[in-house]
């Protein structure tokens, strides 16, 4: 439909279609202003918000003086954003332009009305993912579409906490299916010993980057199969592996079925550290590769931030639950049940010790990197035992402090202020002294 076709309703929910709305604040007082009461009682979701209303509702709703040019220089200002040409990383890119960023995680915190987050890890991914699109660089995400999203928090009379959980309708959300190059819905398929798992895909717009969510609840599932990925960190240690494979095993055919080709696969964290090893499976299948070829070549495309510093708090699996849930990948890797434990064992000699998802991707990643300058002390030294031959110093885990996407964190007052008395696309350059320079 051309621009000048489109009423202020189709343009209303091309923008609530898009989370770029969520860290743009005249674009959110736009949709507060529709309904004031019904934005708060629907949980500021754009796209609720709009079906509430309807095509006329809003049409009638928008004969306030002023709102119509507001929603046009919102609708006006989105389509320069996504179509700009003048980015950071358009110039900076490089072959990462044909190739993107694969950024896997366990949750993404970019809103709350889509509730897949539980805390900072997911905060964390949400930014960069804003980030990475204010500043053009490209990059999709992978994670996974908890149905039941984070449980909400209450106080009972006796001052107990209480959970509830509430059900996300796709139709509700900014969803839409993820598709073959062919226009096909994507369904992945995961092998294990006691039988495969399905799961769909659905794509959020998070500006210009592309997040896939992974989502079990397909009819080609079980009941079990199809409660999989409901809830966030939820159940007990089978349910967890079970995400844990359909997060980086199915996170890495998702993206093959799409027609994305990374070219850097990047683990926020060892849930998705399976990826490594359906990776290295593509290459031994696709070219040839004998294992420890694959496993180099992978690791040279590969990236891992840990975040827990705590030995305590990172995921471990015992031999049975490997051999159940990744042995069918194993046996294509070619790898025994010994090997295939050794990948993910300090002391790969060590038959006691379990699965650690934190050595795996370790193991099968170029580069790691802590999230503050003293997590990264703490993690040279707690995992120094991985590298037995170098100092705690020598020690291959960098440190990248933890940032803000800071538009997101700011009041709306505070944006509009430095917006008229900051430079041009401020934001994008935040580290520079003379953006703030009287």
């Amino acid at each position: 439909m051309a621009i000048q076709n489109k009423t202020l309703f189709n343009k209303l929910t091309e923008l609530g279609g898009n989370l770029w709305w969520s860290w743009q604040p005249e674009v959110t007082q736009i949709f507060r202003d529709l309904d004031p009461e019904r934005w708060t009682e629907l949980g500021h979701n754009p796209v609720r918000l709009l079906a509430a209303i309807g095509h006329d509702g809003v049409e009638r709703q928008t004969t306030e003086a002023g709102l119509p040019a507001r929603i046009n220089w919102a609708y006006r200002r989105w389509r320069e954003y996504m179509q700009a040409s003048d980015t950071w990383g358009a110039t900076h890119a490089g072959v990462l332009g044909q190739r993107p960023t694969a950024y896997f995680s366990a949750e993404f915190g970019i809103h709350e009305s889509l509730p897949i987050y539980s805390g900072g890890l997911g905060v964390l991914a949400g930014d960069h993912l804003k980030s990475a699109s204010d500043l053009g660089i490209p990059l999709v995400g992978i994670g996974l579409f908890y149905s039941q999203g984070y449980f909400q928090q209450a106080l009972d009379a006796n001052g107990w906490q209480q959970e509830t959980y509430t059900d996300l309708v796709p139709a509700q959300l900014p969803l839409s299916p993820g598709q073959t190059r062919e226009g096909k819905p994507v369904l992945v398929r995961v092998e294990t010993r006691s039988g495969p798992i399905f799961a769909r895909v659905w794509r959020v717009d998070v500006g210009r980057v592309p997040l896939f969510l992974l989502d079990t609840n397909v009819p080609e599932n079980s009941d079990e199969d199809r409660r999989l990925t409901s809830r966030l960190y939820g159940g007990d240690q089978r349910t967890r592996i079970r995400q844990e494979i359909i997060l980086g095993i199915g996170g890495v055919r998702a993206l093959a079925a799409l027609g994305v080709q990374p070219g850097v696969i990047h683990m926020n964290e060892g849930h998705s550290a399976f990826a490594s090893l359906e990776v290295i499976r593509q290459r031994m299948h696709e070219e040839g590769m004998t294992f420890d070829a694959a496993q180099r070549e992978t690791s040279s495309m590969s990236v891992f931030t840990t975040h827990t510093p705590v030995p305590a708090g990172h995921d471990r699996f015992s031999s049975e639950l490997i051999q159940e849930h990744i042995g069918p990948l194993g046996d294509q890797l070619g790898l025994s049940q010994d090997a295939l434990m050794a990948q993910a064992r300090v002391d790969p000699r060590n038959h006691d010790e379990s699965f650690c998802m934190t050595v795996l991707a370790f193991k099968h990643t170029r580069k790691a990197n802590a999230v503050s300058s003293l997590h990264g002390v703490v993690s040279r030294r707690m995992w120094a035992p991985l590298w037995p031959w170098r100092s705690e110093e020598e020690i291959p885990i960098g440190h990248i402090t933890n940032g803000v996407h800071v538009p997101s964190w700011l009041s709306a007052q505070m944006r509009m202020l430095y917006d008229r008395v900051l430079p041009l696309n401020w934001y994008l350059r935040t580290g520079e002294p003379e953006v703030w320079a009287p």
